[in-house]
């Protein structure tokens, strides 16, 4: 575990209050460290007016949201060392919306190991690369040759992650869902859930909406509950954890409305994992695998993956994809199946840095945070008659 600041205008005093002040720690198992960092993001009382703020005025602060980067410059060089496994291989099985086996949570692991789980092609001594089977379609770049056409077929899984920033501004990042036993979790890049630009607060109002369309919630509106990254990320703005996990309330779908833009209708949508399912995980494979990043409003881009490195902020486990256009929190998927277009997650898009997308590595520290994560339970949001300012929300 690295326990170091950035950059020079992070002080370690800013660092050490954020972590007093605004962070619950949770162990992990096998660690004499804490491992996750969590903050709440909204109550089942507040998500009325989350959701005021998003779908008030016809969607208005949804069309006015921006895709959401860091600032700071990430300039990384491939490198034969850094990113390296620390234990042995693990993963996560995916499961589709209809998956009864995973409802009742029996795809459950145990740290660094997932018994009858591994990710199609992983070996535990690091063997042979699954074989590709994404879908080499129009719509995908290869290293850096862009096809002609810009119509992408997303897995449902994957969507947008709303939030408003420390500049009072809505923007957005790309976010996916991931299987857990209450099925109600989504990752995404740390950076899209913590402001580490500034005080490290979580953004505020945040949501995922899967299949986003503009003006269409095709699966439910999600918002988050609980988020988890990793103690460096949110400590010392780590970026070799650049990660989150997001636990969400059940999801709550838009009805017909007598007044649209005013007054708001919604129905309990249940569990996101139910709706549209879940991607797999996995932690501590090999370099090289054959990856596929998918993003919302980005064309698939798929490759080997290499390491990379950038010592002026002391990033030094980190993989790259060459890529020139992805959105910050694109899954990386590996033994991606274009039947079924599930696969495990295995990176997240945090930058672009000489023409190559940048990524974490998934270690069993990684592993942890999600353990951390997929202990939250999430329920039906309550149903009511809200008031939230102009708009009148009406929960069936």
């Amino acid at each position: 575990m690295k326990r170091v600041v950035l950059a020079a205008t992070r002080t370690a005093a800013a660092a050490g209050a954020l972590c007093a002040a605004t962070l619950v720690t949770s162990g992990a198992p096998a660690h004499a460290y804490d491992i996750a960092a969590t903050r709440p993001l909204a109550t089942e009382a507040q998500v009325p007016s989350v959701l005021a703020y998003w779908l008030g005025g016809d969607g208005r602060a949804l069309a006015a949201a921006t895709p959401y980067a860091l600032r700071l410059k990430v300039s990384a060089r491939q490198t034969e060392r850094g990113a390296a496994p620390d234990g042995k291989p693990g993963g996560v099985r995916p499961a589709d919306s209809g998956s009864a086996q995973e409802k009742a949570g029996q795809g459950k692991t145990a740290a660094g190991k997932t018994p009858g789980a591994k990710p199609d092609g992983a070996k535990p001594d690091g063997g042979k690369p699954a074989q590709d089977t994404t879908d080499p379609d129009r719509t995908a770049q290869d290293g850096n040759r862009t096809a002609a056409s810009k119509n992408v077929n997303l897995p449902r899984t994957t969507g947008r992650v709303f939030f408003v920033g420390s500049d009072d501004k809505p923007h957005w990042c790309s976010g996916t869902s991931v299987q857990g036993p209450h099925r109600n979790l989504v990752a995404t890049a740390g950076h899209c859930v913590f402001d580490i630009e500034t005080d490290g607060a979580p953004m505020r109002k945040w949501i995922f909406i899967p299949g986003y369309q503009p003006g269409a919630a095709p699966f439910g509106v999600y918002a988050g509950k609980q988020a988890f990254t990793h103690h460096d990320f949110a400590t010392y703005r780590d970026l070799d954890r650049d990660y989150a996990f997001v636990a969400v309330h059940n999801g709550l779908a838009p009805q017909p409305s007598r007044a649209p833009g005013r007054v708001i209708k919604l129905a309990d949508g249940g569990r996101l994992g139910d709706g549209v399912g879940g991607q797999g995980l996995a932690y501590n494979q090999e370099i090289g695998r054959r990856t596929v990043i998918l993003g919302h409003s980005a064309p698939p881009v798929r490759g080997a993956t290499f390491r990379l490195q950038d010592p002026s902020i002391r990033a030094n486990a980190l993989l790259g994809l060459k890529s020139s256009r992805t959105t910050d929190g694109s899954s990386w998927l590996i033994g991606y199946r274009k039947t079924g277009r599930l696969g495990y997650l295995n990176g997240v898009a945090i930058a672009t840095s000489g023409g190559a997308a940048v990524s974490p590595y998934f270690d069993s520290e990684l592993f942890s945070v999600y353990v951390a994560a997929r202990k939250v339970r999430s329920d039906a949001v309550p149903g009511g008659v809200f008031r939230d300012g102009a708009n009148e929300i009406n929960i069936l």
